[in-house]
């Protein structure tokens, strides 16, 4: 395990931001919207049951509009369409290869998709939730913000003067009292960073278990007591009570937060720690990051496979003629980078050393750095021309520019090496570092070779400003890319090789970035708990949803259970695209009646072909329970605090976005079944 720290691991990639928004809000109404539908056609149905004889309170609490009735007419018509559209195999969006069975399935981020099949699915969904949605806005409108407070309030004092939340508050500190009992087999080097995950885990388990149990057991203890009578007789909305719970509860909830992130602040800060673990974790990175591919003299090099059961890096091999690289690319530059402090940029990176000789202790594996810009472009070489890669020619440009400014970049470098010994090794804050600044700046070149590279360790070198500077000059123009299509060339590349034989460098795409900034380490602390506070609003509003209808056992048995689950996303995943190894549950029944092992062949006989038909029924229906699941792993920064990177805002902006839309089909549907109980006496 201890090769998985030091680097920041995005194997689902990166965090949503903002670009995906309009993705995020079409790919709700498309799920939400699915299920107001099938609860509009419950309600309606269960309306036409009421009798006509029913007393008028009952008639109250279950209204049907000609609204209603339009909005699921409309509705249907679009599902209809949806249904033909599938039917004729037309209309659907473009779908990525899914990997073989037993590989990570990597989650695609949302998209805005302008396909007719999924432009239908958001329109019914969008009249569905108008529908289903007219009674409770109406009721919404009745409710008033003094009331809401007023139970709020209420809220808060009660579970306050429930003793068992602060005994538990107090044994959630228990465990810092022994640090060095469960930190005594962790490596110097890893100190922090696991003092971090654990403090980080702890503190959330702890604070969703007390919010979890305080809100499941509020309003059924209240009916269970009558005490509720109180209330619901006055001139107080149903739902009201529901949102006074939920804000008092969360508000409670979240002073206890505060709380214990200052106490485990505390703790971190006195806590004594390996000095080197310090200082490669205790801060907050603004990275820039690239996007890598893989190049060599065949066109279809996309890095190497080691046969590592966790595929997350690819690999290229190391020697001196090696053509083999590893390319990172950025199409916009940052303003900040074109007068960096010392007139340089800092390039961290990660990499994972694959020893195919044992090689010499301690040793590091020597890397070569090449940074170019879109005026310098890079060909690979022919097989006369060793490893090295050559200058290109630029668009336009007349056949052999490239090599007559290499012999002008070569001129300018024999010269300043003629004028200042040693100056092109010169580091920043050296007199020789100008010089080097100037010459990449003119040229759009430089080249840092046999750096050390250790295995898994924090690696980092300067590259010049001057190269950012004449990044931003001129239109880098289009290319043709791996895939055969256009696209805009990238305006700065790092080129990266590996020059040691016998070895294979390993990287993935967050293991080599631009080092923008660094932010203070108890601020990017506080906005990895923003995330917590968003799992903790789940909870608790689930539980108080379910305990709408159910005891309070039930309700944080099951409030539990959903959220739990969004815990298993990657067997969902394989569940829900029929990727398990062995087929989906009947195929997995079948072969087991018939003795046949997992990786049998299944045959083509008819019997064979319902089941798999009923296999694809039953991924279905696991897509589907997958959309009441919350995505918990969205709310999850443990890993970027705990590796010293920046949680940056705009992530936590669409966590509570995420978060306020996964729990309003939760408070529409409490909306429903509060209305629908019989609470006064």
């Amino acid at each position: 395990m201890s090769g998985l720290f030091g680097i920041l691991q995005l194997d689902r990639g990166e965090p949503l931001g903002y670009a995906n928004f309009l993705g995020l809000v079409q790919a709700w109404c498309q799920d939400a919207g699915g299920f107001a539908a099938l609860g509009l056609i419950i309600y309606l149905l269960y309306s036409r049951s009421v009798p006509t004889a029913q007393s008028h309170s009952e008639k109250l609490r279950v209204p049907v509009s000609t609204w209603m009735l339009a909005m699921a007419v409309l509705s249907l018509v679009c599902y209809g369409g949806v249904l033909a559209l599938l039917i004729m195999g037309k209309g659907a969006p473009p779908q990525p290869p899914l990997p073989p069975p037993g590989m990570v399935l990597k989650t695609e981020p949302p998209v805005w998709h302008r396909q007719l099949r999924p432009m239908l699915l958001m329109v019914a969904g969008i009249f569905a939730l108008m529908g289903i949605c007219e009674p409770f806005v109406r009721d919404l409108l009745k409710v008033r913000g003094r009331r809401i407070w007023a139970l709020a309030r209420l809220s808060f004092k009660e579970a306050v003067r429930y003793r068992i939340l602060w005994v538990l508050l107090a044994l959630g500190l228990f465990p810092f009292l022994f640090t060095g009992i469960w930190m005594s087999s962790t490596r110097p080097v890893d100190e922090f960073r696991v003092l971090i995950v654990f403090d980080s885990i702890w503190l959330m388990v702890w604070v969703l278990l007390i919010g979890a149990i305080i809100a499941a057991f509020g309003l059924p203890t209240d009916i269970k007591n009558l005490t509720i009578h109180t209330v619901v007789t006055k001139p107080v909305e149903r739902f009201e009570l529901v949102l006074g719970r939920f804000l008092g509860y969360v508000g409670l909830m979240t002073v206890a937060l505060v709380g214990m992130t200052a106490i485990s602040l505390l703790f971190i800060s006195t806590t004594t720690i390996d000095p080197k673990a310090k200082e490669e974790t205790e801060t907050a990175r603004v990275p820039r990051r690239g996007k890598l591919e893989f190049a060599s003299r065949k066109a279809d090099f996309d890095g190497t496979n080691v046969g590592r059961e966790f595929d997350y890096r690819r690999y290229i091999p190391g020697d001196p003629t090696a053509p083999h690289r590893a390319i990172w690319q950025y199409y916009e530059i940052p303003s900040s980078m074109k007068s960096a402090a010392g007139d340089a940029v800092p390039v961290e990176f990660t990499f994972d050393v694959f020893k195919l000789t044992k090689g010499v202790e301690n040793k590091p594996v020597d890397v070569t750095f090449r940074v170019v810009t879109h005026q310098a472009p890079q060909v690979a070489p022919r097989q006369d021309q060793r490893g090295e890669w050559q200058w290109g020619d630029l668009p336009g440009e007349p056949g052999g520019g490239g090599e007559i400014r290499k012999r002008a970049y070569d001129a300018d470098v024999a010269a300043l090496v003629a004028r200042e010994t040693g100056a092109i090794n010169a580091k920043p804050g050296t007199p020789g570092w100008a010089a080097i600044n100037e010459l990449a700046q003119k040229h759009g070149y430089y080249e840092r070779r046999n750096v050390g590279v250790f295995d898994y360790a924090i690696g980092r070198i300067e590259i010049p400003a001057g190269l950012f500077r004449k990044a931003a000059e001129g239109d880098p123009g289009v290319e043709e890319g791996k895939d055969g299509n256009r696209r805009p060339r990238p305006r700065l590349s790092i080129y990266v090789k590996c020059e040691d034989g016998g070895q294979l460098l390993g990287m993935a795409e967050p293991d080599l970035y631009l080092l923008e900034a660094n932010q203070p380490f108890a601020v990017n602390f506080v906005k990895g708990m923003i995330g917590v506070w968003c799992r903790l609003c789940i909870v608790i509003g689930l539980a108080i949803a379910c305990s709408t209808y159910l005891s309070g056992v039930l309700s944080l048995l099951c409030a539990a259970m959903i959220f739990l689950l969004g815990f298993l996303t990657d067997h969902l995943n394989d569940l829900a695209t029929n990727r398990n190894v062995g087929g989906g549950p009947f195929q997995t029944i079948s072969q087991l009646m018939r003795t046949e092992t997992p990786t049998t062949p299944f045959g083509e006989s008819s019997s064979a072909k319902a089941v798999l038909i009923a296999d694809r029924g039953w991924a279905w229906v696991v897509r589907r329970i997958q959309n009441v699941i919350p995505d918990v792993e969205s709310f999850t920064w443990t890993h970027f605090v705990s590796e010293g990177f920046n949680v940056n805002a705009e992530y936590l902006v669409i966590n509570v976005l995420m978060m306020v839309g996964y729990l309003f089909p939760w408070a529409v549907l409490a909306y429903y079944l509060m209305k629908s109980r019989e609470v006064a006496s």
